[in-house]
């Protein structure tokens, strides 16, 4: 389950999206580290208020890169 998650941040209400991995912790450019928790959680900081929380998606959740969810 790697591939591209668009979430909201419960803080502030910005939406973004994160390139998150099952198999490993990765970085970002405009995110930094994104540590994960399990094969459907992880933490990120939020690129607008800069608080770290943490998200559960699932393989449904997935985005492609054309910005539409994946069948």
């Amino acid at each position: 389950m790697s591939g591209l998650y668009h979430v909201k941040c419960p803080n502030c209400g910005n939406e973004f999206n994160v390139n998150y991995s099952e198999w490993n912790s990765l970085s970002d450019t405009s995110l930094g580290l994104i540590f994960r928790w399990g094969p459907y959680s992880f933490s990120v900081k939020c690129p607008q208020c800069h608080k770290r929380e943490r998200y559960h998606v699932t393989p449904e959740d997935a985005i492609s890169q054309e910005g539409q969810p994946q069948d």
